[in-house]
């Protein structure tokens, strides 16, 4: 469960983390979209290796590096299954290309998840003018993910210590070793949204729906900058997708 990571918010002082959450937002959602664009390695390779320099800077990279291993056996299920099923002329080349696509995509969340406190997005989707009752749910869903995962590595604990081998066999054993993981931890969550349930409505959730706020979000320059440099950089990929043929070496495929 250590890919989770990149759901956690992490308490850094840096530039990324000193932006407006919603010019980061405007970021992550552009360069996913930008993943989504292409199915080649070495575009794909290219825009990945692009948000490195990102998560350096957010002093991150070390925390998306130990997701990313945490992802592998996901990555190994994607490439096998797609190159067995596929249908394509080469089929482990565009299985790897689906495989980075879900890194791309990962990391590009992850800058903002790494970097956005769970107030301040509820606070970013309310000034969006989101009904607060989806703002405060959102909250709560990314404040949620880390406990997810740190039940998770309990609950394997104890498996572990009860003689359920989880780390021994092939690919497709440890996949049904996940059974034992995962009955326990989705009672866990079960119950402890009742708890979260039973709290917020002891304490009168909902029942003022004018709301007042100790800090507001305030754009400034450098969200601006953030802002327009997403924008155009999302345009000028749809217009070299769509319009613009890309060089020989950007599509060049495994010969296997």
């Amino acid at each position: 469960m250590s890919f989770l990571e990149v759901f956690q918010y992490t308490r850094q002082e840096s530039l990324v983390h000193n932006l407006d959450p919603r010019s980061k937002m405007m970021l992550a959602f552009t360069l996913a979209a930008i993943s989504l664009l292409f199915l080649n390695i070495v575009p794909l390779m290219i825009i990945l290796m692009a948000m490195i320099p990102l998560l350096a800077s957010a002093k991150s990279l070390r925390r998306w590096a130990r997701s990313m291993k945490g992802m592998s056996y996901l990555l190994l299920f994607i490439i096998i299954f797609n190159t067995l099923l596929s249908t394509v002329s080469n089929p482990f080349s565009h299985s790897i290309a689906l495989a980075i696509r879900l890194l791309a995509l990962m990391t590009s969340f992850s800058i903002f998840f790494l970097t956005v406190h769970p107030d301040q997005l509820a606070q970013a989707l309310i000034q969006m003018r989101v009904r607060f009752e989806f703002a405060f749910a959102m909250s709560m869903a990314m404040r949620y993910v880390p406990t997810l995962g740190q039940e998770a590595y309990a609950i394997m604990d104890a498996q572990k210590a009860r003689g359920v081998e989880l780390d021994k066999g092939n690919v497709l054993k440890r996949i049904r070793n996940i059974v034992p993981i995962i009955v326990p931890l989705i009672i866990v969550s079960i119950r402890r949204a009742l708890s979260v349930a039973e709290s917020m409505e002891s304490r009168g959730f909902g029942a003022s729906e004018n709301r007042t706020y100790m800090e507001l979000l305030k754009f400034r320059k450098r969200d601006w900058a953030v802002l327009f440099a997403s924008l155009l950089l999302l345009v000028t990929s749809i217009y070299v997708r769509l319009f613009v043929p890309l060089p020989a070496w950007m599509l060049l495929q495994l010969p296997f």
